[in-house]
């Protein structure tokens, strides 16, 4: 998650019975599964968290255990952060929330953010990640890895070094590296596009990607109805709509004087025929830097979110039902 600088920055009850994902205008190749059956989806979006780490923050740390008792509902993915500082990856960070992951089912989403040069990232040092991942794997969680998150806006900043080819030669070795194992999806997550920090240099083909989606925080106070297409709208249609590629939110947070389920409320209430491939979204469950808290918050915050996750009444595009099995062909 970036500091707060642009109107958009980056980051940094239906849990018993899923009755319905969006059903696609299109046949699109699904290019991933693994969802929980009985995670929290509201219109036709799985919903999960990044539970805070409780380092450098004002908030602790919570486990998905923890978010999950309170909110009353299972999220459907877990995002967790971890940096590659040298040329062995140990993957630790990730490991200490080995057990909580597998207990929670969810979808795993690991942001494995590269602090040495992409060129670098040689093959074993990808060889390592993919090691480190196979120990989550090998206890049934499914994978989707957000390599070098945000990277068109890290490089910037001096997170990230290198090059966008470099970024690309990278990111083909961390796939080549996972691409054995059936639950490890590859995650293509930058930043919102702007002129000094673009897009498009860092696409690595649609034949390298699994998944895509696009870090955004909005900050106008109060948010405007459009902030979501705002946000995703020219994203989705350039990476998602064009290749056919399933569309995630790897993580997104509200903080401003419309209150953070303000936010929540549009993630979760759009016209789902004009977003077909949109299937999740993971929601920034920090205190950094502005109070993001839905769950772990206030009880008026945790109970709007309890209400739009756990009790929409919305289904996804069209009238007709459609199953986790029946969307993943499990």
């Amino acid at each position: 998650m970036k500091s707060f600088s642009t109107s958009f920055l980056s980051g940094a009850a239906i849990f018993t019975a899923v009755s319905a994902l969006a059903t696609p205008q299109s046949s699109i190749e699904k290019r991933v599964d693994g969802l929980p059956s009985g995670g929290v989806v509201s219109n036709g979006v799985a919903f999960g968290f990044l539970p805070s780490d409780g380092s450098q923050v004002t908030s602790p740390a919570y486990t998905m255990a923890q978010i999950n008792n309170k909110l009353g509902g299972k999220a459907s993915t877990y995002g967790f952060y971890a940096q590659i500082s040298s040329s062995k990856f140990t993957g630790s960070q990730l490991l200490q929330r080995l057990d909580d992951v597998v207990a929670s089912g969810a979808v795993f989403q690991p942001a494995v953010m590269p602090t040495i040069p992409f060129s670098q990232v040689t093959s074993s040092v990808a060889s390592q990640v993919a090691s480190v991942l196979e120990q989550f794997t090998a206890k049934g969680v499914e994978v989707w890895l957000r390599f070098g998150h945000e990277m068109n806006y890290y490089v910037t900043d001096g997170t990230y070094h290198g090059t966008a080819a470099e970024f690309i030669t990278a990111w083909k070795n961390i796939h080549a590296a996972v691409s054995a194992n059936p639950k490890i999806k590859m995650y293509w997550s930058p930043n919102v596009d702007t002129s000094s920090a673009p897009v498009a240099p860092y696409w690595p083909g649609a034949s390298y990607v699994d998944v895509v989606g696009v870090d955004c925080y909005p900050t106008s106070s109060p948010l405007p109805s459009s902030a979501f297409a705002s946000c995703y709208s020219n994203f989705y249609k350039t990476y998602s709509a064009a290749y056919d590629i399933p569309f995630a939110i790897g993580e997104t947070g509200y903080a401003g004087s419309s209150g953070n389920a303000a936010w929540v409320s549009q993630l979760v209430n759009q016209d789902m025929c004009e977003y077909p491939n949109y299937i999740a979204a993971s929601w920034f469950e920090y205190d950094k830097e502005a109070n993001f808290l839905i769950v772990e918050g206030s009880s008026s915050i945790l109970s709007s979110a309890q209400q739009l996750l756990l009790h929409n009444t919305k289904t996804g595009c069209g009238s007709g039902e459609t199953s986790l099995g029946d969307l993943f062909g499990e």
